[in-house]
């Protein structure tokens, strides 16, 4: 029997916002194997249900053999020109970043036909470049993760406690991880995804050629989420030169595998060069490669409470007030929020150390204390929520 198949209605929604909204191209972009192909075909249901005939919607998936000439550029945008009718149409292209060039054939389509455009890839690096320079003012980016804590216990019919906290941080959240898989079955399917992207979105596309040396900066990144590190303090770990491990970083992150938190400097109110944060995008693939360690939970939650804010919406970065630091400075729409999060805070030191950094801040913004204690509470204006609440949205 196949797997129930996960909604992803948070994408749906936004996706919705735009339709019919030909001039801009919509980039789903996101790790591999985070369900950007799933939602572009649930979308094309939606389309379908409100009688879109199938004559206007077309679909590519450009790593499919079958495509294989259209990742030709110019043979791309004459079989898109061939198929499309000539009034209003939906065109998906899923892995768009396997043409090169694709960018000059989305804005030519954009010109001389009524299309709407939605693309996914799974290399932030051809966005950062290509976007940037053909496509300003002509794209809107959804930015898409793993399944949020909310959808996993959904996909999988658990209870939002406890347990299903430490579950979720144990075999991660893409979507073709079931909780019924046994574990044995659960890590190697994380290790192919792992290696599928290190393949296909780090070394094909970076020409790099020492694989050994790869997957070991890509092995110590995961072993040190939560922690600010430097290009230097991997490259001297790992007994390379700073050049090369640069490199690696960069192309660790551009796979959307990592994302890195910049620190932010409260009183100068500006971002810092040095010391970023290093989160993984999915904590069942590092937890495939590093053994878990109970000593480890609250970087994990770190991680978590890091990607629900991202998924949210918000700016994120690490906020340094002196010799204090607030782990997350949240910024949406002209507002802010802070967070610190500890795995639990039931010793009285260790809630004294965790409140300490939000109350010096002396704004009036709001500020959180996340934890996987049960129950909430208030501390002179900093409210205590249970982690769980907070990321099913309670």
């Amino acid at each position: 029997m196949e797997p129930k198949e996960v909604i992803r209605t948070e994408y749906l929604d936004r996706l919705n916002r735009y339709r019919n909204d030909t001039g801009f191209a919509k980039i789903i972009t996101g790790m591999r194997r985070c369900g950007k192909s799933t939602l572009m075909k649930q979308y094309i249901f939606e389309l379908k249900s409100s009688g879109v005939k199938d004559e206007k919607i077309i679909f590519m998936n450009l790593e499919s053999l079958s495509n294989k000439k259209y990742l030709d550029p110019d043979m791309l945008y004459e079989h898109l020109i061939s198929v499309m009718p000539d009034d209003l149409c939906y065109v998906f292209l899923d892995e768009i970043q396997k043409v090169n060039g694709w960018e000059n054939v989305i804005s030519s389509l954009m010109v001389d036909r009524k299309c709407d455009i939605y693309l996914t890839g799974s290399n932030a690096y051809f966005l950062s470049t290509e976007l940037s320079t053909y496509m300003t003012g002509r794209s809107i980016r959804i930015n898409m993760f793993p399944l949020s804590f909310k959808e996993f216990i959904g996909y999988n019919s658990l209870y939002a406690d406890i347990d299903s906290l430490k579950r979720y941080m144990s075999i991660g959240s893409l979507p073709l991880i079931r909780n019924d898989m046994d574990r044995e079955r659960i890590f190697e399917t994380l290790d192919m995804v792992r290696s599928d992207v290190i393949v296909k979105d780090i070394q094909t596309r970076k020409k790099m050629t020492d694989n050994t040396m790869l997957r070991r900066t890509i092995e110590y990144m995961f072993s040190e989420i939560g922690n600010p590190v430097s290009v230097h303090s991997i490259a001297t770990a790992l007994g390379i030169d700073d050049k090369t491990a640069d490199g690696y970083i960069s192309a660790a992150t551009e796979s959307l595998m990592f994302y890195r938190a910049k620190r932010y400097d409260l009183r100068g109110k500006k971002i810092l060069r040095t010391n970023d944060k290093i989160y993984c995008t999915d904590t069942g693939m590092r937890n495939a490669v590093i053994e878990e360690d109970l000593r480890d939970r609250g970087r994990v939650l770190e991680n978590l409470v890091y990607l629900e804010l991202m998924r949210r919406g918000y700016r994120v970065t690490v906020g340094k007030l002196g010799d204090l630091e607030v782990d997350f400075v949240a910024d949406r729409s002209g507002k802010r929020e802070y967070f610190q999060v500890a795995w639990s805070v039931e010793d009285d030191r260790t809630l004294e150390r965790e409140l300490r950094p939000l109350e010096s801040i002396k704004d009036n913004f709001k500020k959180t204390l996340l934890t996987a204690d049960p129950g909430n509470g208030n501390a002179g204006g900093i409210e205590i929520k249970n982690v769980t609440e907070w990321m099913i949205g309670k």
